[in-house]
């Protein structure tokens, strides 16, 4: 969304407050029976079967040192879809509620489903054969991409068959060199603490606010 961490904080503390999404201040991806009742419910009642996996679909958390203390951050209401959540939230409010709900809805919801293609073009050249590949691939289910808010587009490759000739239209050798990493951004700085394990979720706002208001670094 673009937001800082304390801007983030400061919102999901007013959607807490007002009883929208459970407690936000949490490293956990752990949910609870109820809550995993709830999206599964929901899925089958809005999507059908199909976007329904088996068993409930459980995370672990990519930070070694998360205490996981609370239940991950989730809205209390499934029901409450973004779509209703208009009429009651507005601003960052609606824009973070939205984010929660759609992550947690899809995080129970299938993986999306690809055909995927690939070009083998042989050519023979004066230092021998130079081999050049084409990979494509095409949506068949949609699966999470459903709710989550995330598109793919199709990438066709043309019908070929093996012996083809074919012939290049244009040629263009580039040369990469290796790249300093980016300067950070407070969301990749929060994920730097969370693999260094330094603070916690409670933390990292008043992390980041405290090196910008004495100005160890500037945006």
């Amino acid at each position: 969304l673009g937001f800082s961490a304390d801007r983030t904080m400061r919102t999901a503390q007013k959607l807490y407050e007002s009883g929208h999404i459970t407690y936000m201040r949490t490293d956990s991806t752990n949910l609870s029976s109820d809550a995993l009742g709830m999206a599964r419910g929901y899925i089958k009642s809005e999507f059908g079967e199909k976007y329904l996996p088996e068993k409930a679909i459980s995370y672990v958390s990519s930070n070694k040192s998360a205490q996981e203390a609370h239940e991950a951050i989730r809205p209390t209401d499934v029901t409450m879809t973004p779509r209703d959540a208009h009429a009651k939230l507005s601003g960052d409010d609606y824009k973070l509620y939205s984010l929660i709900w759609t992550r947690f809805v899809a995080c129970q919801m299938p993986p999306a489903e690809f055909d995927q293609t690939a070009i083998t073009i042989g050519a023979a050249t004066k230092s021998g054969e130079a081999v050049f590949r084409a990979t494509g691939r095409k949506l068949v289910f949609d699966g999470f991409m459903k709710v989550a808010g995330v598109s793919s587009e199709d990438q066709l490759l043309p019908d070929v068959k093996e012996g083809s000739n074919v012939h290049p239209i244009d040629i263009a050798p580039t040369q990469h060199f290796t790249q300093p990493p980016p300067r950070f951004t407070e969301a990749s700085l929060v994920k730097e603490l969370e693999r260094l394990g330094i603070g916690r979720p409670s933390t990292y706002a008043s992390i980041i606010k405290t090196i910008q208001d004495r100005e160890y670094v500037t945006q």
